[in-house]
């Protein structure tokens, strides 16, 4: 595997929550997107792309651009990087506009802010959020979108720039910083109605941010924006960017979107006196025998206590009870799962615990973790994923309707955000909970719009190719199923079947598989390429894996002189994303010829 990749991401002394957050942000996006990255900043010159997050201590990035401009490579940058060039007398095509507001330092300096950016036709809103003030400037060259401050002045959202031989693009809005915020919004604190400690200061901007964009995805809109910038620049000087394709494929078909099944078991008997598998909450053949029906595979989560439980709180079932071990043998013989619902979050040993508690007891194995009641503390994303789990869906705190909490509809890496690390644990974030659609959390019942409501987040999930994650509890087939049908059909018919029904551990270990995978690019004449994929380092058995080539024309793809299929996934404006299915084989590396033309 190539030890240097098409894109370096610095990652910038952490002194701050802002720098944390932006560094974080630009790592997911690229993630996010499939932009193959590398962070040795010692590898500067074998990338083609050089980004640099924000930082509250810009000069010391200062050399490293100024030499990756001066060797002719494209440099992103943020707000405070382009004015620490500035006081250094380089010429960046902008001036500031005064006065220049100072940074904040305090989570409770910060400001909302709309920033205008291209959204696609199907969504209704104008604008999309950026956290904190900018350092607004007036630029002479190409600029895209304009960010507006509180005070009603305005500036670019981005600009670019030919500086030396290199290409500098400046993001005047903290996009990185907005992006890092959102998805690590629960390693602070689960509930975001909560007024304590760090989560109590930013809160004001979630109240205000909330209302307009709950309901579209913040962050995977800017991963495919920022995908799109990158991928236009770099066309421009003749390079081609690769991605990796945010799905796998069958049979040389890429799926358009994933769709699973989540069931927390709460209830399993009317009446926990009469533990008897015939009564009406004990739902699990209803809910197998539907998703068999509809190729979809599930994960059933279960509460398996080792510490003393709150005096409000009565656990309806045991897990060594006859008819919940009964239900395990049924769930795994179908092709489903066994997930842990825990109430342990402020210790790593109780969580492991409760863990070896489940297997042990019930015979099973557990991928997966969901959070019961959000007891969370700042490090339970840590202890989850120190316990070897391999993916956690806790997203739906504090909804009182459908909505992307996380601005995401991608799986992702949470952030240790107290150690500034990005965890292996998966999350997976685009979860549609029946109690919010229904509106059980908040006291109402809206049975009439909450299909409806359901489409309508399907949809939004699907228009940017994301995993969407049905999670209806155990005991509600009686009064809910037919919505999931609904559902889960709605999207079978959007994606005209090119949709992936996984079992959500497949999900967490695609995903982990698919960041691993190695991609290099060089030109070989004008208009064509030799791309080639390396396969993870612990990759044990074949993996599908679709190659996505933005360009503004079509494509000619050969290995070994012999053409392959291409398919068109979609356009960003003027780029068409072509995706090239491939099989991975342990140990195996594909090389590529990519051609595009005229």
């Amino acid at each position: 595997m190539p030890t240097s990749g098409t894109v370096l991401l610095v990652r910038p002394e952490i002194a701050s929550p802002l720098d944390g957050w932006s560094w974080y942000g630009a790592h997911q996006l690229m993630e996010i997107v499939g932009v193959p990255f590398h962070q040795d900043t010692e590898g500067w010159a074998n990338a083609d792309v050089i980004v640099v997050p924000n930082s509250s201590r810009p000069n010391q990035v200062l050399e490293l651009v100024q030499k990756a401009l001066q060797s002719g490579k494209l440099v992103v940058v943020g707000c405070e990087i382009a004015l620490a060039l500035l006081q250094a007398n380089i010429d960046i095509g902008a001036t500031p506009v005064m006065p220049i507001p100072l940074p904040p330092t305090e989570p409770s300096d910060l400001l909302p802010l709309r920033a205008y950016a291209l959204l696609p036709a199907a969504f209704t809103e104008t604008t999309l959020p950026l956290l904190g003030e900018p350092l607004l400037f007036a630029p002479s060259r190409q600029t895209l979108g304009t960010v507006r401050t509180t005070d009603g002045r305005q500036g670019p959202l981005v600009w670019i720039q030919q500086v030396g031989d290199g290409v500098l693009v400046t993001l005047c809005g903290r996009v990185f910083e907005t992006c890092g915020l959102f998805l690590s919004r629960f390693s602070w604190f689960a509930n975001p109605h909560r007024r304590d400690s760090f989560l109590h200061r930013i809160d004001p901007l979630w109240d205000e941010q909330l209302k307009p964009w709950h309901r579209f995805p913040v962050v995977s809109f800017y991963a495919r924006f920022f995908a799109w910038l990158l991928s236009v620049v770099l066309w421009e000087q003749g390079k081609l960017l690769p991605l990796r394709w945010c799905l796998p494929h069958q049979d040389g078909s890429p799926f358009r979107m994933a769709l699973t099944a989540l069931h927390d078991v709460e209830i399993v008997y009317d009446d926990p006196v009469w533990k008897r598998q015939d009564n009406p909450n004990y739902c699990f053949a209803q809910w197998l025998e539907l998703e068999e029906r509809l190729n979809i595979r599930s994960a059933f989560f279960f509460l398996s206590p080792v510490t003393a439980l709150p005096p409000h709180w009565r656990l309806n079932y045991e897990i060594t009870d006859e008819p919940v071990l009964a239900a395990f043998d049924l769930i795994e013989e179908k092709g489903g799962e066994i997930g842990l619902l825990s109430i342990a979050h402020a210790s790593e040993s109780a969580l492991a615990m409760e863990r070896e508690r489940l297997e042990d007891l019930g015979g099973v194995f557990v991928w997966g973790v969901r959070s019961y009641r959000f007891g969370n503390t700042p490090a339970s994303i840590r202890h989850k994923s120190a316990v070897g789990f391999a993916y956690d869906s806790s997203w739906f705190a504090g909804q009182n309707e459908p909505s992307f909490l996380t601005g995401c509809v991608h799986p992702f890496r949470p952030l240790d955000a107290e150690r500034w690390q990005v965890l292996p644990l998966v999350e997976l974030s685009a979860v549609l909970d029946d109690r919010v659609l229904f509106g059980e959390l908040v006291g109402r019942h809206q049975n009439g719009n909450a299909t409806h409501s359901g489409i309508h987040f399907c949809e939004t999930v699907f228009a940017l190719n994301g995993v969407a994650c049905l999670s209806w509890q155990q005991h509600t087939f009686n009064q809910r199923a037919t919505s999931f049908e609904q559902l889960a059909l709605h999207c079978r018919q959007l994606t005209e079947g090119a949709i992936w029904c996984p079992a959500p551990r497949e999900i967490a270990e695609w995903w982990t598989m698919r960041n691993e995978v190695g991609i290099s690019e060089r030109p070989i004449s004008k208009r064509w390429w030799r791309v080639e994929i390396f396969p993870p380092e612990d990759l044990d058995e074949e993996i599908s894996f679709v190659l996505a080539i933005p360009v503004p024309r079509k494509v000619q793809v050969l290995r070994e002189k012999t053409i392959l299929p291409t398919q068109m996934l979609g356009t960003w404006g003027a780029m068409n994303i072509w995706g090239v299915p491939l099989i991975l084989e342990p140990d195996e590396c594909i090389a590529l010829s990519v051609g595009v033309t005229i």
